[in-house]
């Protein structure tokens, strides 16, 4: 991450008129509240046509940031998106109104997709609202201790993938439902997908008899 800039900075740097613009990239990651688990995240970038960076394609979408800073107060940024396809709001709909969505804010060089990103920015989001075609967040510093250490539970008997999940599950064969069990009447070896079961059944169970 460059020390040189910082976000408002690269904001202003982002002149798409300019012969090598600075491109500002969103990872959003839509945050089931009943589980904290990610489900899964949105790729967006403000420019007029779709980039791959670091092997992900960012689509294109307009939105604005505005940063604000009060004297004895903390700064807090919003970000506006407008939604047109309402892909995010109903996102939003389905998982808790969007408060607790993460979003990691990434600044990359238009003319140079292949070197590292000049910032990079995590935020957790404190406030949301949906209007019309436009998605508002109000971003907060991401809270660490909001986040599960590790990242995934291990546990012996418990599936922890979202089912039917191309990036983890990985099933697409016609059964309608799964018990997250290994070895269940309904797990993942009666759907042949042993092989993507996640969870952990090695792991031993000590029992403590008083």
């Amino acid at each position: 991450m460059s020390k040189s800039l910082s976000v408002a900075t690269a904001i202003e740097k982002n002149q798409l008129g300019s012969a090598t613009p600075f491109l500002v990239c969103l990872d959003i990651g839509v945050i089931d509240p009943t589980t904290a688990q990610l489900v899964e995240t949105v790729y967006l970038v403000r420019n007029s046509e779709e980039i791959v960076f670091n092997g992900l394609t960012y689509m294109p979408v307009p939105f604005d940031i505005e940063l604000k800073s009060e004297s004895g107060s903390q700064s807090s940024v919003n970000l506006s998106i407008r939604d047109t396809s309402r892909a995010v709001q109903a996102r939003m709909q389905q998982y808790g109104g969007g408060v607790g969505f993460r979003v990691k804010m990434t600044v990359v060089n238009a003319g140079n997709l292949t070197q590292p990103p000049e910032v990079v920015e995590n935020f957790e989001v404190v406030g949301a609202d949906a209007s019309d075609y436009t998605a508002s967040f109000r971003l907060g510093a991401e809270n660490v201790l909001s986040q599960t250490f590790p990242r995934r539970r291990q546990t012996k008997d418990f599936c922890q993938w979202r089912y039917k999940d191309l990036n983890t599950c990985g099933y697409i064969g016609g059964l309608e439902t799964c018990d997250l069990t290994l070895q269940g009447p309904n797990g993942c070896a009666a759907h042949n997908n042993s092989r993507n079961y996640g969870a952990f059944p090695g792991i031993n169970v000590r029992v403590i008899v008083s």
